[in-house]
């Protein structure tokens, strides 16, 4: 498997998953949350608490519509989960298309550090909120 070349199998399966994530972020653009009634949190329902996904459907539907600060106030990640969408889209679209691998060059553990802020900032945000919550 020389010069990165990719299987015709994976590159249906690149494909497929690819047109997944377009088809999110168009529901993420088209689709209202505050217009349509989206299905409550059982989380909140149970506990009058957020849970650590509260907010992200209005987050991504707002910053698919280019309402930057009103993206983050709806949830501090929700912006940058839906770019990291945006970025495998294009990632797999490509390899899909090209039958070429992309290789990202990035020095050794840095994508785990990269979750593990990540992660943090989430539970943080999440802790963050419920305390504001509950005062």
């Amino acid at each position: 498997m020389g010069n990165n070349k990719i299987e015709p199998d994976k590159r249906i399966i690149k494909a497929a998953v690819a047109a997944v994530l377009l088809a999110l972020i168009f529901v993420a653009y088209f689709f209202d949350p505050v217009f349509y009634k989206v299905t409550d949190c059982s989380f909140k329902h149970l506990t009058g608490l957020s849970c650590p996904g509260c907010g992200l459907t209005r987050s991504f539907h707002a910053f698919a519509n280019f309402h930057i600060a009103e993206a983050f106030g709806f949830h501090l990640i929700g912006p940058f989960i839906l770019i990291g969408f945006l970025i495998l889209f294009l990632k797999l679209a490509i390899e899909a298309i090209t039958g070429r691998g992309i290789k990202a060059k990035l020095k050794p553990g840095i994508i785990q550090v990269i979750i593990i802020i990540f992660v943090i900032v989430w539970m943080g945000f999440w802790i963050i909120r419920m305390i504001g919550e509950i005062l």
